[in-house]
């Protein structure tokens, strides 16, 4: 009896330490404090990150995840999900993608362009010109004299 709740009391504080790590990782994120990210998830077990992945939003898991060593990474993702290693996937594949656009001359991308639906090409303007203005906002000073 005494092992059960031994057991019942360690998965528990291990769920619970899976939830803080979480907590703090997001925090980091957000805050773009991707050293701090980092340094979070060394002492943690590669189980473990997949759990914490998993429970992130979608739009960091992916960064969360290149924060890991390469070794680590692979060992994460064998603890992933099917879903969530899909969607992991979908994204490298979409942000390669981006960056290959980037790349391109403007008479080759707008070649491209000619190619793709409309409706892939309007998404990856959408991308780009959100990154465009996120950019700006950060260069430009606040008219209303916020800092």
């Amino acid at each position: 009896m005494t092992s059960r709740s031994s057991a019942a009391s360690s998965s528990v504080s291990r769920s619970e330490l899976r939830q803080l790590v979480r907590l703090q990782l997001q925090a980091l994120l957000e805050q773009e404090n991707l050293s701090g990210a980092k340094a979070l998830l060394v002492p943690v077990l590669p189980v473990d990150i997949a759990e914490v992945i998993t429970e992130l939003p979608e739009d960091m898991q992916a960064l969360a995840f290149r924060l890991l060593s390469k070794d680590e990474a692979i060992e994460v993702f064998e603890y992933l999900d099917s879903n969530t290693q899909q969607a992991l996937l979908g994204e490298f594949k979409r942000q390669e993608f981006l960056n290959v656009v980037d790349q391109m001359s403007p008479d080759d991308r707008a070649r491209l362009f000619d190619e793709l639906p409309a409706k892939v090409v309007r998404r990856l303007l959408e991308q780009r010109y959100l990154s465009i203005v996120h950019c700006f906002c950060l260069l430009l000073p606040d008219p209303y004299g916020n800092l």
